[in-house]
């Protein structure tokens, strides 16, 4: 049984649909966009998917049988009916995400491509389900296409007994239904995955499951590069996957397929730019060869990749601070180029110095140096370069380092941006380009149980013999209640004129806190469903030039609730 989180975008379909279209005309999107919907946007509009893009006038040809739809079905075929009359749709796809079979149909909810990864549909769950490996949902216009507006879907990965790999995803599709977890069809959804899962192992054969067995010894431990292949069916994990190309693979499937006819133990014979090597272990039964397993290391980094450090410079442990920093520590396992963006203040420099760890950086500040767009390229080629503010980058520095990204998309590169104007087309370009290696820093008023372990950090070291500086609860509550607009960076320069002028002894109170901090927030501050429902009303209302009536028919809601919701945000 998998499970999945709710999309922070569920609440807030229909102004998403406008957001949507604000994106595909390249106006401005509303900060309250989910950035991970925003994300998948860009990489969709990166990979050229045409957002009108529509179903196919035949049925597009389908991958031949495999031994995932052999074994799915005769399941799905005993579970179609359970769909029910409305227009729904009931689909398979393997591990590429290639469709292999699909029941029902209704206009917008069939696959208008042989397959369903991001680079052909955009965003989709089946693509979210198979990366996460968890169930996933997708409603309306969080989707790129078009065709798939009024769609809600719901995937679920098909895992392979054992090994647990994801072989494919299973997925319904119907009408838009609110957007509200879980999907109306969900339990049919992990139902039929869970069907498909008991009739792989009841069909895995004795064959199959010693050269199931031979992966998993392999496998085992650290995360190593391994394969098993018979000519037929291969077995991935997840350092192989990212080692191996596809012609890798299919080399060591011939080598599979030879295996069973030479007498001495094989050699892969992998190109020349193969950039790994193959150590190969033949698998036998009662003398006959059932395929290989083959260990895959690297030529050029052979020791392993050390694992990501815990940053125990950057306080805090709330939730979004966890798990941006996590994020970014993870993305910073592979040499690329990463994006840290996030209100000014909020620790992208601090954050980006810590990922680099104590290798000499080169620091470049945008915001400082005036034409960079000759040295870029020069600066890159010394070792790891943070570069400050791409935000205020010049255009034909922009044009320069898109130029450097598409020769070396391995530069080691750090690069932080502040979001406030429209970025131009260049800049827009580069944003895309790094969508799928973006983290988001969260601002510190969406992270204020953050507040004692950062005062404790900002505070400077005492004089010997003076004790450290503490604060009243009084204190600490009006510092979580403020909305500090700069951030870490505000908060530091609070903290440290107070260590630096202060004469009274004891904890900080309240009452020593500047007027801005101390008075507390002026209203009472909204939820992000709350900025959320605002942002979409006073859009509407803008729409419609104001009048009342007409905004409240657009949203759905009565005059006498719009009303009241407007008093309610004016307090």
């Amino acid at each position: 049984m998998t499970t999945t989180e709710p999309s922070p975008a569920v609440h807030a379909l229909p102004p998403l649909g406008v957001a949507r279209e604000r994106f595909l005309s390249g106006r401005p999107v509303p900060e309250w966009v989910p950035e991970e919907v925003l994300a998948a946007w860009r990489r969709a509009r990166f990979f050229g998917v045409p957002h009108d893009l529509r179903e196919p006038s035949a049925p597009p040809p389908r991958p031949g049988d495999s031994p995932l739809l052999g074994a799915a079905r005769p399941v799905l075929e005993r579970i179609a009916p359970a769909l029910g009359p409305g227009p729904s749709v009931l689909l398979l796809t393997d591990a590429r995400l290639r469709v292999l079979w699909t029941s029902g149909g209704a206009p917008g909810l069939r696959s208008p491509c042989p397959g369903l990864s991001e680079q052909e549909v955009g965003h989709n769950s089946a693509a979210l389900a198979l990366r996460d490996r968890r169930r996933a949902e997708v409603h309306g216009p969080e989707h790129f296409l078009d065709v798939w507006q009024d769609v809600s879907a719901v995937s679920v990965p098909v895992l392979a007994p054992k090994s647990g790999h994801a072989l494919g995803t299973l997925t319904v599709a119907c009408r838009l239904c609110g957007g509200r977890p879980p999907h109306p069809q969900a339990a049919l959804a992990e139902a039929a995955a869970t069907a498909v899962e008991a009739e792989l192992l009841a069909r895995a054969g004795r064959p199959e499951q010693l050269l199931l067995d031979a992966y998993l010894r392999a496998a085992r431990g650290e995360d190593r590069a391994v394969a098993a292949l018979d000519g037929r069916n291969r077995l991935l994990s997840a350092a192989a996957e990212r080692l191996a190309t596809e012609e890798v693979l299919r080399a060591l499937e011939r080598t599979a397929v030879t295996a069973r006819h030479s007498e001495p133990p094989p050699v892969a014979a992998l190109p020349e730019d193969a950039g790994c090597t193959a150590r190969i272990e033949v698998v036998r039964q009662d003398g006959a060869v059932l395929g290989i397993v083959a260990v895959l290391e690297s030529r050029i980094e052979t020791a392993p990749r050390p694992r990501p450090r815990a940053l125990p410079a950057l306080a805090g442990s709330s939730l979004p601070w966890r798990y941006a920093v996590e994020r970014a520590a993870g993305l910073a396992r592979s040499p690329e180029p990463m994006l840290l963006t996030g209100e000014r203040g909020t620790g992208k420099t601090a954050l980006a110095r810590e990922l680099l760890g104590r290798s000499p950086v080169q620091v470049v500040d945008a915001a400082e140096v005036g034409s960079l767009e000759g040295d870029l390229a020069r600066w890159a080629a010394r070792g790891p370069l943070l570069l400050r503010h791409a935000e205020r980058l010049t255009q034909p520095a922009v044009a320069a380092l898109n130029s450097l990204l598409d020769a070396h998309p391995d530069a080691r590169l750090l690069i932080t941006h502040t979001p406030g104007t429209p970025p131009g087309p260049c800049l827009q370009r580069l944003l895309d380009k790094l969508a799928a290696r973006t983290v988001t820093l969260p601002p510190l008023r969406e992270r204020t149980e953050d507040m004692r372990e950062l005062l404790t950090a900002l505070a400077p070291r005492p004089a010997p013999g003076s004790p450290p500086l503490s604060w009243t609860l009084d204190a600490v509550r009006a510092l979580e209640q403020h909305p500090w607009p700069g951030n870490v960076t505000e908060l530091a320069h609070v903290v440290q004129a107070l260590a630096e002028h202060r004469r009274a002894s004891g904890p900080v109170r309240r009452a020593e806190l500047p007027d801005t901090v101390r008075e507390g927030p002026a209203v009472r501050p909204l939820s992000p469903m709350e900025h959320a429902e605002r942002a979409t009303i006073l859009e509407t209302l803008h729409r419609h030039g104001g009048n009342k009536s007409r905004a409240a028919a657009a949203l759905g809601i009565g005059r006498a609730t719009l009303y009241r919701k407007l008093r309610e945000y004016e307090g």
